[in-house]
């Protein structure tokens, strides 16, 4: 899908980067509704109007998907605009397997198969939180890149989520934390800012491994593994809107 500037769905809260609603992600039946489940980078970077102004556009709870040792702590602007604030960290990254897979973190679609195959409880865990969470859930994470990515692409394919849209997810993300490098103040210690030349290759380098991850998982079969599957049916209720307007 070419790029074609910003997306409509991209939130510019306060201090906010990489903040998007997934509404409007066509999946079985229907897309996903406005306003239902979005997605971003660090929260702690947003100011408190960045919060109120999350809380406006229906934000009701995040889910952290960090160890809360990361951030450290969470942010008091959540509280006191009336967001729910949850960690549910998806990774141990204490864990010896991780830090000799992931160094220094996992960073790019290809690890997902084997992050998932070595968290598959603190995932099962994250996806029961965002089924049961309801509407206005944020999931996030430092960049809002990956630990977020394989946890909404695996609930986007829950809904069956077309391929192709999920890919373009993935594109946006990866836009929107290049963008952050290119005007943040302090160096990121790992990443820095690319040009376009440079971007796209790491861009469809991701597609390609995106789509054998999401072609290669049985994800019914790991949500019934997980008890999970009366939950993710019973999500589609305040998830999707369906092609029959309800």
């Amino acid at each position: 899908m070419e790029h074609t500037g910003r997306d409509p769905r991209e939130r510019c809260w306060e201090g906010a980067f990489n903040a998007r609603d997934l509404g409007g992600v066509p999946v079985a039946g229907g897309r996903i509704r406005a306003g239902a489940l979005f997605r971003s980078g660090q929260p702690e970077a947003w100011t408190p109007e960045g919060f109120r102004q999350a809380s406006d556009d229906g934000v009701r709870r995040i889910f952290d998907l960090r160890d809360p040792e990361e951030p450290g702590g969470a942010p008091a602007g959540a509280e006191r605009a009336g967001i729910d604030y949850r960690f549910v960290p998806v990774e141990d990254p204490r864990l010896p397997e991780f830090r000799a897979r992931f160094v220094p973190y996992m960073n790019h679609t290809s690890g997902y198969r084997d992050f998932l195959a070595m968290f598959p409880g603190r995932v099962a865990h994250a996806l029961r939180e965002v089924f049961l969470g309801g509407p206005g859930t944020l999931v996030c994470c430092s960049a809002g890149r990956d630990r977020t990515g394989i946890t909404t692409s695996m609930v986007l394919l829950s809904q069956g989520v077309e391929l192709e849209a999920l890919l373009h997810e993935d594109e946006l993300a990866v836009r929107a934390v290049n963008e952050r490098h290119r005007t943040r103040e302090t160096p990121h210690p790992y990443e820095s800012w690319q040009p376009e030349e440079a971007l796209r290759p790491a861009i469809d380098s991701r597609r390609e491994a995106l789509a054998a991850f999401a072609r290669g998982l049985d994800v019914r079969g790991f949500l019934r593994a997980h008890g999970l599957d009366g939950a993710a049916d019973g999500a589609r209720e305040w998830l999707v809107r369906t092609d029959a307007g309800r």
